[in-house]
């Protein structure tokens, strides 16, 4: 499966990418599926850093996803693979100067791995909405305000 999203989001492409490389410590909005993230090395993101997060896959299912940054050029790329939860795939954030904002552009692959596989066209379709959404609600913090370190 692949994907490719993008927002504009009315801040430089500096705090896009700041706000990317600190997804562990921003918040997720109520009904987020994700339930816990964590960076699980030492120090300042970079190519490496490696993270563990826990979704909400179904109603009552719950996957744990482990994640390293396989590229981190700022403010301009960020990327990383990731596996767990049946699945397994790559994420790319490309930062492009728009107007006095940034036109953030997602790129994902995601493979299916054992039954879920046979759900891979049910799953291209929630998960293309699920994507979009969080984008979304992505630039909603931003364009708030939301302070980037």
């Amino acid at each position: 499966m692949r994907f490719e999203l993008s927002v504009h989001v009315e801040r430089p492409p500096a705090d896009v990418f700041g706000f990317l490389r600190d997804k562990d410590k921003y918040p997720q909005k109520p009904g987020s599926p994700v339930l816990a993230l964590e960076q699980t090395t030492p120090g300042l993101a970079g190519v490496g850093t490696r993270y563990r997060e826990v979704v909400q896959m179904l109603p009552f299912v719950r996957g744990e996803i482990l994640s390293v940054v396989t590229r981190f050029d700022p403010p301009h790329h960020l990327e990383e693979d990731f596996e767990g939860a049946g699945m397994k795939g790559h994420l790319a954030y490309e930062f492009l100067s728009d107007g006095d904002g940034t036109r953030l552009i997602q790129r994902e692959t995601l493979d299916m791995q054992g039954l879920l596989r046979l759900s891979s066209p049910l799953v291209k379709r929630m998960l293309g909405r699920q994507l979009q959404k969080r984008l979304e609600a992505l630039r909603e913090v931003l364009d708030d305000g939301w302070p980037v370190g």
